[in-house]
């Protein structure tokens, strides 16, 4: 049997990244780990099928032997009621085949749960559910500013258990700096007080979340027109450029930092950004600026990126880089982030301990 840890939590709470920085962890000491996702939510097509880029991403850095339809057997899109009404039995019996095959010859196999904890309820396939057919502890990842962690946290507790499910604990993640204090002091001993373990307070590592500008280059087919030097810079959020200068001035100096989108004929927009150091400037259309233009760009150091797809499409395409780590070239720093954020600011002693006394347990019941 292998032991098997669910990874869960609130949408974009980190769950890949606990997953890739304990795979990385559990790796270096030795242990055969495996990863897998019962449920991925499908935004984009791997040889005519749709493939969870959470799963895509850790195929390719931890370099999974498993297929695709094994690491994640169901991948649902947006309107995935459609697609699952009807079958439930045949999609359990799909996720239980894939669990056995991805599962053996592991020490430690890290289940990585879809967006929230309830999803795909109303076919009883939920973390709660599964996480008892799997015999998984469940590990919750918590995002939040403010004291709602705390409910949340608790809330999912209930529900694994109410179901049968073992909880592990709650890692708070992406907890800004002004509020770690408060965490951990304030907040973290009222969820132990309901018998729910704080494996960790994670700060606020924007460089881990945000996108740089090779993301979203890759993720858009992007021709890199100016600033080929400064393709590591943090995408902190786009501003589409729609609106006369005057009327956009207002928002360029709010947008700092902020990627502008916009067409390669507004050359009078674009100069306007320039003076305000976005993080890149996105022309769509295939519409190539003027050379003094991108002149200008290279003396301010702003990437300047050409795609052939309209504004709408280019806003569209980057829904792919919300909140994820993506493969590419700069993926190496964020893969060591995680790495880093685990030795430092998660109890994995803890998880471990739990391991050695479920390895004690199996070896007493003669399993």
């Amino acid at each position: 049997m292998v032991y098997s840890v669910y990874v869960t939590g609130t949408q974009f709470s980190g769950k890949t990244a606990l997953c890739l920085g304990l795979f990385g962890k559990f790796q270096e000491m030795g242990f055969k780990v495996g990863y897998f996702k019962p449920v991925g939510q499908g935004l984009n097509m791997v040889d005519g099928k749709l493939s969870d880029p959470d799963v895509i991403l850790m195929k390719e850095v931890m370099g999974l032997p498993e297929p695709l339809d094994d690491l994640s057997p169901v991948v649902l899109g947006k309107r995935y009621l459609d697609q699952i009404a009807g079958d439930c039995e045949g999609f359990a019996a799909r996720i239980m085949d894939a669990y056995g095959r991805v599962s053996e010859d592991k020490d430690i196999l890290l289940i990585e749960s879809a967006t929230r904890p309830e999803f795909l309820t109303c076919c009883d396939l939920d973390v709660a559910r599964l996480s008892k057919e799997f015999d998984a502890r469940v590990l919750f990842s918590v995002r939040g500013e403010d004291d709602t962690v705390a409910e949340k946290a608790i809330l999912y507790k209930y529900f694994v258990e109410q179901k049968g499910g073992k909880m592990l604990g709650v890692v708070l993640n992406f907890i800004p700096f002004q509020q770690i204090e408060r965490m951990r002091g304030v907040i973290s001993p009222i969820i132990e007080r309901c018998s729910l373990d704080v494996l960790g307070v994670v700060p606020d590592r924007r460089e881990l979340t945000l996108p740089t500008v090779h993301d979203v280059m890759d993720v858009l087919g992007a021709e890199i027109l100016a600033g080929k030097d400064k393709l590591d810079t943090l995408v902190d959020g786009y501003l589409v450029g729609a609106m006369s200068p005057e009327s956009a001035m207002t928002w360029l100096r709010r947008s700092v930092g902020r990627a502008l989108i916009t067409g390669g004929d507004r050359t009078d927009l674009v100069l306007m950004a320039l003076e305000t150091k976005p993080s890149a400037i996105i022309l769509t259309g295939n519409i190539y600026p003027p050379v003094w233009v991108l002149t200008t760009a290279e003396e301010k150091g702003v990437p300047v990126l050409l795609v052939p797809d309209d504004t709408y499409t280019t806003v569209m395409n980057l829904e792919l880089l919300n909140g994820r780590i993506v493969p590419s070239p700069t993926s190496t720093k964020k893969i060591q982030l995680t790495r880093q954020i685990i030795g430092e600011y998660v109890d994995w002693k803890k998880i471990l301990d739990e391991y050695v006394n479920w390895k004690h347990g199996q070896g007493g019941s003669g399993e």
